[in-house]
């Protein structure tokens, strides 16, 4: 019998941060981590640079919409101008990103 993703989280067998990401959403984050560059300058699960801020916890430090005004920047630019904006970015995968990185805690 298979069991729900609610009651694997409640049987202590799944984390409670998998059933928050649906998994495709979480497959499209990492490819989006990967293929936007983000890594050259962040660290997250153990990889990337540490130029830029550690994404490792940045759940913890940042809200969900923060994190979501960060990569939709209405400016269209990131970080004083260092890197570039995200507006390329379907809102699908702003939502992917934003929810990814919004359990990282």
């Amino acid at each position: 019998m298979r069991l729900p993703i609610p009651a694997l989280v409640l049987a202590g067998l799944l984390p409670a941060a998998a059933a928050a990401q649906p998994p495709d959403s979480e497959a499209l984050a990492r490819r989006l981590l990967n293929s936007q560059g983000c890594k050259a300058c962040h660290r997250i699960e153990a990889a990337g640079a540490v130029t830029g801020p550690n994404l490792e916890k940045i759940g913890s430090r940042l809200s969900r919409e923060q994190l979501r005004t960060v990569l939709a920047n209405p400016q269209k630019h990131h970080a004083n101008g260092r890197i570039g904006d995200f507006s390329h970015l379907q809102p699908g995968e702003i939502d992917a990103l934003t929810l990814f990185l919004s359990n990282r805690k």
